[in-house]
């Protein structure tokens, strides 16, 4: 199947987040910019004259030369100002300070005797120099929660009116009963004084108290 010019960007990413995966797989320390790491060299020789430090990327540089009788260290101009040995019976405690991402690579310790390379007991480390972690601003965190607050605005609204509705509807469940009873005592009684009122007017009346109301 051809490759189209639209998938080869896909392509070219896929593979370079693959290469950091394997970087990220491979290295034995991780650091982030700006960070300080400490490492140490094995034991030298009884007969070694000074340590060297190599450093290996993309070429291999000599980040220092120790020199044991006379004490000088030779560094590498970009690591002028970053590094501190310190040494103990032979052995050497390496300080890198300030690191950044062209310090990463793989480190390892070699021992001068008689101006000739001797090897020590030990296969180095693979140091690993990333971009410190994004930190999320303070700003949009307030961002955040105003956004929530203007969330909780309306649903608090809709609640209280909902709350609202409720209690008119239970209202009314219980008034309406009472307004109609009260309706029909209100009919039930005027229509018993109407009932009284015709009875009285439809008594008939003894003549002597017509004739003699008064007396």
């Amino acid at each position: 199947m051809a490759i189209t010019m639209r998938s080869l960007p896909i392509i070219f990413l896929f593979l370079l987040v693959l290469c950091l995966c394997n970087l990220d797989a491979s290295a034995d320390v991780i650091k982030y910019k700006g960070d300080n790491y400490t490492m140490k060299c094995p034991a030298a020789q009884a007969e070694a004259s000074g340590v060297y430090l190599y450093s290996r990327r993309s070429i291999q540089r000599q980040v220092f030369f120790y020199h044991f009788k006379s004490g000088n260290l030779t560094l590498l101009t970009d690591y002028r100002g970053r590094v501190k040995i310190n040494l103990d019976m032979k052995t050497l405690t390496i300080d890198i300070f300030n690191l950044g991402p062209k310090d990463t690579g793989a480190y390892w310790c070699t021992c001068s005797f008689f101006d000739a390379i001797c090897e020590m007991d030990d296969s180095g480390v693979f140091l690993l120099v990333q971009d410190p972690p994004e930190i999320i601003p303070t700003s949009s965190k307030g961002s955040k929660s105003n956004g929530i607050n203007d969330l909780l605005i309306p649903v608090t609204a809709l609640t209280a009116g909902s709350v609202l509705l409720l209690f008119l509807l239970v209202l009314a469940v219980w008034m309406v009963p009472k307004m109609k009873k009260l309706i029909r005592d209100q009919r039930e009684e005027k229509k018993r004084s109407g009932n009284e009122v015709y009875e009285v007017m439809t008594i008939p009346r003894r003549k002597d108290d017509m004739i003699h109301p008064h007396k």
